[in-house]
């Protein structure tokens, strides 16, 4: 991995930082505790910035992977493995099969998402899931502004150029299930159990709010059909499966 210089290790810092334990890893530890058992006994999370969230789930094996090691020691304090590697170029095959592997906000940092999930894929145990999310950067007033040529492209990062923009891919909702398709044959939009103010009304008469008005996609991926169907009998019509 090639050496960062202070500036680059800062400006990493700040963002495992902010990652912190937002509304999506909200979200995702109350399913983790509401339905224990079907997600088995083991954990990964990749990208994970401080152990925030992995401190709270209860799971006998927990382990996290990110690019930057400035928090490892905090890892290893909460009893969290802790293990450095590059999902754009390294494979995780011998960290051994995880029935939970979390991955939020990372996809959109990597210049080969595809290849990272597949490596994502190859570590999760073939009843296990993924739980995912990536930001929807298509907000309608983000969109308005850069129409009317008010507003830069940048969305998550304020303060960042264009040219400089850490988030280098950006999804729909639509792209992101055809993107987790890949290697996860039932993806089930975790979303619908947690709907945003603004599509609220939509979802009281029935409707799919529009995109721009939506969260980020946040999934539960597996291969696995019979917690496929588990998982959305227990969920309801809340959730939908693609």
């Amino acid at each position: 991995m090639a050496t960062r210089t202070g500036e680059e290790v800062s400006y990493l810092r700040d963002i495992l930082e902010k990652k912190g334990l937002g509304s999506t890893r909200k979200l995702l530890l109350r399913i983790l505790e509401e339905h224990r058992d079907l997600f088995g006994d083991s954990i990964l999370e990749v990208g994970a910035g401080l152990p925030d969230f992995l401190a709270r789930v209860p799971m006998a094996r927990r382990a996290a992977l990110d690019v930057e090691d400035c928090y490892a020691e905090a890892f290893r304090e909460a009893g969290i493995a802790f293990h450095l590697r590059d999902l754009d170029r390294q494979d995780l095959e011998d960290l051994g099969l995880f029935d939970v592997v979390v991955c939020t906000d990372v996809f959109e940092h990597l210049l080969r998402p595809a290849e990272a999930l597949s490596r994502i894929a190859r570590v999760t145990s073939p009843g296990g899931v993924l739980l995912s999310h990536v930001p929807n950067e298509f907000g309608l007033r983000k969109m308005v502004g850069v129409m009317l040529g008010r507003e830069e492209s940048v969305h998550w990062h304020a303060g960042q150029p264009e040219w400089e923009d850490p988030h280098l891919r950006r999804f729909t909702d639509r792209g992101y299930r055809r993107f987790l398709a890949l290697h996860f044959r039932h993806n089930l939009r975790l979303n619908a159990l947690k709907p945003s103010r603004h599509e609220r009304p939509f979802n009281r008469l029935g409707l799919p709010a529009p995109y721009c008005l939506q969260a980020g996609p946040t999934y539960l991926s597996t291969n696995d059909p019979e917690l496929a169907r588990e998982f959305r009998r227990r969920a309801g019509r809340r959730a939908r499966f693609m």
